[in-house]
């Protein structure tokens, strides 16, 4: 598998550019004496983004003197197995740095830097929350419809819930909320009607991707739909087999307990799930709340765009600011090269006022 994880990395440029250190951070870090600049990558797949970033730092002259780590994360082993074979160049003497590898996932960043770092504070941090091409395009992985492969969808492969025992197992009930609410599938209960159904005749295709596929498309019945109709069901899959969506608003809650003033993050979305989180965390961070405390929706998001800018301004101030506010998205030259990056969203911020322990 390590051999061929090829991927194609979305917004690379874009991500990289928002989240180099500024002169601000660097006056912050020798204003403190400190000595040494860290870097995440939370999602290292088959490092585009982290070689785009190695080479954007070293080639710099002004870093030249800190000490550089580079952190890298990924709960898949075939991906930092590849990206470290990928990467190994850069670790040199003389561009006085250190790469680190964590096979985990990036709910742990928090633990990981606060025993193995000493909680040393972060400077910049980016993650990419898609599947890759390589999960994706092979068909055992069991993420694609479009790939034969057995139910499993793990992007850790020593987890042990699957797809398939979600399928055997799951209730109702359970199976309803899980397309509803990861799917935002229409048909959620119906579905799930089907499921419990078929299950019971010992009739339901569990052993396949594509069987399986089939038959969503089948119980659901989308003659005109552009997508194939099992496209939701799959996704709801996926993040109940990974927990993706905790695993995304445990990241965002622990961000501004490890980073350092001027730091910045980046987050590339791929669907309005993960977007809505991220958005949501850097609308309370501009305020100077937690990422996922309860916003006043009626007062806030029912307001017309120049009151919230007005509302915002007048607030107390808070940890910082999105940059670019709205986010950024594939230019079309990108898109045409890959059409998985039509659906990605970028939004980046910059702590300019975050409290360091």
């Amino acid at each position: 598998m390590s051999s061929t994880f090829n991927h194609f990395s979305v917004l690379k440029n874009e991500t990289i550019l928002n989240i180099l250190p500024t002169q601000s951070l660097l006056t912050h870090i020798e204003k403190n004496s400190l000595e040494t600049l860290n870097f995440v990558d939370a999602t290292l797949g088959g490092g585009g983004h982290a070689e785009a970033l190695l080479n954007n730092i070293i080639s710099n002259p002004l870093l030249k003197n800190f000490k550089k780590n580079f952190i890298f994360f990924d709960q898949d082993i075939n991906a930092i197995e590849y990206s470290r074979n990928k990467l190994k160049k850069y670790a040199l003497e003389s561009n006085n740095l250190s790469i680190f590898y964590e096979n985990t996932n990036f709910r742990n960043i928090k633990e990981i830097i606060d025993t193995k770092f000493k909680g040393e504070k972060i400077h910049a941090l980016y993650a990419d929350f898609g599947v890759s091409s390589p999960q994706l395009d092979v068909g055992q992985r069991g993420f694609s419809l479009m790939h034969s492969g057995p139910l499993d969808m793990r992007m850790d492969i020593n987890s042990e819930l699957t797809a398939k025992i979600i399928l055997e197992e799951y209730s109702e009930e359970e199976l309803t909320k899980i397309f509803f609410d990861y799917g935002e599938e229409p048909k959620a209960r119906k579905l799930a009607k089907a499921i419990i159904f078929d299950r019971k005749k010992g009739t339901l295709p569990v052993e396949g991707t594509t069987q399986f596929a089939d038959y969503v498309k089948r119980v659901l019945s989308y003659p005109n739909s552009r997508i194939h109709p099992a496209t939701r069901t799959f996704q709801a899959l996926r993040i109940e087999v990974n927990q993706e969506l905790d695993s995304i608003h445990n990241l965002l809650e622990d961000i501004p307990k490890i980073v350092s003033s001027f730091a910045k993050v980046a987050f590339i979305s791929f669907h309005s799930l993960e977007d809505r989180l991220v958005k949501h965390a850097m609308r309370n961070w501009q305020k100077g709340k937690n990422a996922n405390e309860k916003m006043n929706t009626q007062k806030e998001f029912h307001l017309p765009l120049h009151m919230q800018l007005l509302l915002e301004e007048n607030q107390t101030k808070g940890f910082g600011k999105e940059i670019p506010r709205g986010g950024i998205t594939a230019s079309d030259k990108e898109c045409n090269e890959n059409s998985r990056s039509r659906s990605a969203r970028l939004r980046c911020f910059e702590f300019s006022n975050i409290k360091e322990e």
